[in-house]
């Protein structure tokens, strides 16, 4: 058993060296297409001043620094304006002051570097628990598999919080459950070495509650994971432990939220006058006259946030649905292994601190869906739901430990069939997050209605927010695929030949009647259908005729201002004109052309 052990920790190690070479030598600028956006230009921004300049001060010589490492400027940047008139990152800093040292060394490959070491902790820590009741090369594959055979594993090559805050929640949970497995075992153990003395003493509860601070402070969410730690601990009467936890747990919180307040002015660093910038008209300071105040518009303050965003309590349930299932942030496709804990627990028998993880994971949940309805995910640019890494080990611990290799094989069963291509290619689809999700099987998931505002497919400008309709009865378009062409003509668009183009229509006000006007391509007797929600119409057109199709009364999905309304459009026969008749000069492989007519309600 012990040579088992031994041959595990040095796949382990071989594991990292792999990885660690590949963050070494990696040209990571030319790989992220030399620009960064949103939150990872932030990131990047702040890490590199905390490691050259020792601040999170924004200054113009960040920018130039900035632009030494990408052709681009820092898109999508959060900024604010602080104590002393100065301009600070607008994001946690605690990331990038755990990524600054490898950064200072390494450069820009520090941070897979940092995210190198995180994962040999991980594999160390996941080898050391699950192998408590299980084979040591099983416990491995395990963890390999929680990692890999989902989205979580991709996350390792971007430069944000993610992997960091999935490696915190996982060491917490860790130092807090190792103990109580190990107990259960009720068998006796070789010599323990020093590091199982600690993972088995007060003084790891301790650890995890100060990390758990920091977890706040990263992604305030994660407030979940104090309850577990405190309460388990009440509810065996050790009142002075749990007093002990909320004190460690309380000290990094007070550290890291309070030299936020001493160095900015706030403690809020998503709060007071903070903006975003898009490099329109440049950035702050990169000219004299180009100050925080000279850009208008961009305000992302989240003073006042919740009461700003609340959507009326049906909603709920329908976030938890696509939570869930939905086709760009469901986790059963992208995090199926949490979905199989999640049965596993309520198949197998269960301890009682096993139901404050539940607690602890559902809570998070209702956190991000009630609380940032519209944006649960992490924005337009996540892959999958980027926000679920800071819950994913809660799943992982939530059953028992003992595996089996048919929850191993199921796992890859799930990965191969629906993130497979994401894992082949991981920077492709980080800088591409929609392309997976227009093609079988995702088409036919149901799309996250809530959440338009930030489809991953919004990244494309061809696809995102497309004017339609006649003044003043505006409505916007959100393209779910690429079975459409680039708008060219004035008021409407062509299809791709005979593929379903599938869209989200958007007005601001409730419609009663929506009127496609179609114009067919120059192929005879071509069936056009058109779908509006469940209702669905067809008629046949002749070489370039037009008609009409008419829906009323149409059902939106009704969010607050917001009217949505899901739309298919197929021609079942395609034309390209420039290869068919001598005069084509049309390249594109036309379907049908649709413009759109809106009446609202009177």
């Amino acid at each position: 058993m012990a040579t088992e052990k031994k041959s595990v920790v040095y796949v382990i190690l071989l594991i990292f060296l792999f990885f660690l070479g590949f963050s070494l030598f990696i040209n990571l600028p030319a790989l992220q297409g030399n620009f960064l956006f949103a939150d990872e230009a932030i990131y990047y921004s702040m890490t590199q001043s905390i490691a050259q300049d020792g601040d999170i001060e924004y200054t113009k010589k960040d920018l130039v620094r900035y632009y030494k490492a990408f052709d681009s400027g820092p898109l999508g940047i959060f900024l604010k304006k602080g104590k002393d008139n100065k301009i600070f990152y607008a994001k946690s800093y605690a990331y990038p002051l755990f990524a600054a040292p490898f950064v200072k060394i390494f450069g820009s490959n520090g941070f897979l570097v940092l995210h190198s070491i995180l994962l040999l902790l991980i594999l160390l820590m996941g080898h050391t628990y699950f192998s408590i009741a299980n084979k040591s090369f099983l416990s491995l594959l395990f963890v390999l598999t929680f990692l890999f055979a989902s989205v979580a594993g991709v996350y390792y090559i971007w430069i944000s919080p993610d992997f960091f805050n999935l490696f915190l929640v996982f060491s917490i949970l860790f130092l807090w459950l190792f103990k109580h497995k190990y107990k259960e075992r009720n068998t006796n153990e070789e010599r323990k070495s020093k590091f199982h003395i600690f993972f088995l003493s007060d003084w790891s509860d301790y650890l995890a509650a100060f990390l758990a601070g920091i977890a706040v402070f990263s992604k305030p969410p994660n407030i979940v994971l104090l309850g577990p730690l405190v309460l388990h601990y009440l509810l065996k009467k050790k009142f002075l432990k749990s007093m002990l936890i909320i004190l460690f747990f309380l000290l990094s919180s007070a550290v890291f939220f309070g030299t936020n307040n001493l160095v900015t002015g706030d403690w809020n660093y998503q709060g007071g006058e903070r903006k975003t910038f898009y490099g329109e008209g440049g950035y702050p300071l990169e000219k004299e006259h180009k100050t925080f105040d000279y850009f208008k518009g961009g305000e992302m303050t989240s003073d006042g946030y919740s009461g700003e965003h609340l959507y009326p309590v049906k909603f709920i349930f329908y976030n938890l649905f696509y939570y869930f299932g939905g086709r760009f942030t469901g986790i059963i496709w992208y995090f199926f292994p949490a979905f199989l804990f999640l049965i596993l627990f309520f198949m197998r028998k269960r301890q009682f601190y096993q139901w404050f993880i539940l607690g602890a994971l559902a809570g998070e949940i209702l956190i991000y869906i009630v609380l940032m309805p519209g944006n649960y995910a992490g924005g337009g640019g996540a892959l999958a739901n980027r926000y679920f890494l800071n819950i994913y080990p809660l799943f992982l611990f939530l059953p028992n430990i003992k595996k089996s290799p048919k929850e191993i094989g199921l796992s890859w069963i799930m990965a191969s069939l629906f993130i497979s291509q994401i894992l082949i290619s991981p920077f492709f689809h980080s800088h591409y997050p929609a392309t997976h999700a227009k093609k079988f099987p995702f088409k036919m998931l149901p799309a996250e209605m809530t959440l338009v505002n930030n489809y991953p497919t919004n990244t494309n400008p061809y696809a995102f927010r497309q004017e339609v309709g006649i003044q003043p009865n505006i409505g916007w378009l959100h393209f779910l695929d690429d079975n459409f062409h680039r708008r060219l003509e004035p008021n409407g668009f062509w299809t791709r030949g005979p593929h379903t183009a599938e869209m989200i229509l958007k007005t601001y006000y409730p419609v009663k009647t929506v009127v496609f006007h179609l114009l067919n391509n120059p192929r005879m007797r071509n069936e056009i259908t058109v779908q509006v929600g469940s209702k669905k119409k067809k008629l046949t057109l002749g070489t370039k005729q037009r008609g009409t199709l008419t829906f009323t009364p149409v059902k939106a999905f009704n969010i607050e201002h917001l009217y949505l309304f899901r739309i298919k459009i197929k021609a079942s026969k395609g034309s390209i004109p420039y290869y068919e008749f001598e005069t084509g000069k049309e390249k594109r492989f036309l379907g049908v052309f649709f413009e759109i007519e809106i009446f609202p309600e009177k």
